[in-house]
């Protein structure tokens, strides 16, 4: 806070220290006359000191702080009324305040006594420059104030909750991998202006590969990994994690997924749905360089001409081609299930309509594009029974609660048969805009 206060001396006051000057030099002079030069010299160093206290004294008495004077201060200022579910942004935080008064007076104001605000009832989302509004005590006058206005930004305020994934910086010790990894907690809650937390694709802790140490725990920050937004806007709670590493040597041992492939075609109007192997991985140990060059162990193909239905099998747990130096711990025997479905399609809707929902009473919008690409899955039986000209269900957006004028809106489907399911909505958002 400035609290310089600065005085001016009156056209009587210099008269008064005028008329003071010339008494004592008056005096001097007729001390010299009376007295000689030799006297003088003797009691001259008395008088200089008689005439500055005479002088100081005149001026303690002269300054009775009635003056008039100016005072500078600083002020922070207060935002007031902002709606709720909005928050912003302050550019301007402090404003620099010019009193002028009484001397006496200006030395009594207090920072309390000072107050600088911003209303910002009823703003909507948007940047704005505002008048700052300042208030003083009655017995000084506001002379200026800089700045006279406060630039703010206001938006909605949402809060999403991510999975904090892992980068290693640098290498790791010789000869060590990661065998596991635990972050506590596993998510963060990102906060922030509507649009750049929705930007936010991934939240990462960096860890510093040198300095890893087997089983050690260090807190490490969260910091926004990847976005098409701003992350200078966006605030994660809590801002470090715990991450613990567990390491292995790479030299002895490696898990590797078992993998097991078919031949054949099922029976007509059926395909293959996924074939699932138990244990979905093994361990295996040998040398570095052979057991590095295994990404996994392909057992034997299974049959599957004109199969209806699931199969579940037990092989044995050999590969097609094992390499000597390498050794395969666990089960000797894996088990194959195989899964079998009626044959999927595909079928896409150009141009299908999109209508609002949840709109005010005499509130309308307008929505662009007015339609979009539709594209559905379900069984080919399913599909060809469908009909080809309108959509089998309807799309929309929820307009309800939105209080922005025009913002890009997600697409929803309803009364969609169970036997069908969504694979494309183009475009996936829309914009909808208040018709005045």
């Amino acid at each position: 806070m400035n609290n310089d206060i600065n005085n001016g001396d009156s056209p009587k006051d210099v008269q008064k220290m005028q008329d003071i000057g010339k008494k004592y030099a008056e005096r001097l002079n007729r001390w010299i006359n009376i007295r000689g030069t030799g006297r003088l010299r003797s009691n001259l160093g008395l008088f200089a000191v008689s005439l500055a206290i005479s002088l100081m004294l005149w001026a303690f008495v002269a300054w009775d702080g009635n003056s008039d004077g100016t005072r500078s201060m600083s002020a922070s200022i207060e935002y007031l009324n902002l709606q709720r579910g909005y928050s912003m942004y302050d550019n301007t935080r402090k404003v620099e305040i010019r009193l002028a008064g009484r001397l006496n007076a200006l030395s009594r104001v207090e920072q309390a006594d000072i107050t600088a605000r911003v209303d910002l009832q009823g703003l909507q989302p948007g940047k704005y420059s505002l008048p700052i509004n300042i208030s003083t005590p009655p017995f000084v006058r506001l002379r200026s104030w800089q700045p006279s206005t406060a630039d703010v930004e206001i938006y909605r305020h949402i809060e999403r909750t991510v999975a904090i994934s892992y980068r290693v910086e640098g290498n790791l010790p010789d000869g060590m991998v990661i065998s596991s990894l635990n972050i506590l907690p596993k998510e963060a809650v990102i906060s922030g202006p509507e649009n750049d937390v929705l930007a936010v694709q991934a939240i990462e802790v960096v860890i510093p590969g040198p300095k890893v140490r087997d089983g050690e725990s260090v807190m490490l920050p969260v910091t926004v990994a990847n976005t098409s937004g701003s992350a200078d806007r966006i605030t994660i709670t809590p801002k470090q994690v715990g991450v613990t590493v567990n390491l292995e040597n790479e030299i002895l041992r490696e898990s590797i997924p078992v993998e097991v492939s078919v031949v054949g075609t099922p029976a007509e109007g059926y395909e293959l749905d996924s074939v699932r192997v138990i244990p979905e991985s093994v361990a295996i140990k040998g040398k570095s360089t052979t057991v590095k060059k295994m990404t996994s162990l392909v057992l034997p193909p299974v049959d599957i001409s004109g199969l209806d239905q699931n199969l579940n099998l037990m092989l044995p747990l050999q590969p097609v081609e094992m390499t000597p130096e390498v050794e395969i711990s666990g089960p000797d025997r894996a088990r194959v299930e195989i899964y079998i479905r009626k044959k999927i399609a595909e079928k896409t809707y150009n141009n299908v309509g999109v209508m609002t929902e949840g709109a005010a009473q005499g509130k309308e919008w307008k929505i662009s594009p007015q339609s979009v690409k539709l594209t559905i899955q379900g069984t080919k039986a399913d599909i060809d029974a469908l009909h080809s000209g309108s959509a089998p269900c309807d799309l929309y957006v929820d307009v309800s609660n939105i209080v922005s004028k025009q913002l890009n809106l997600p697409v929803l489907v309803k009364n969609l048969g169970s036997n069908f399911k969504v694979l494309r909505i183009e475009p996936e958002q829309v914009t909808v805009t208040v018709v005045d």
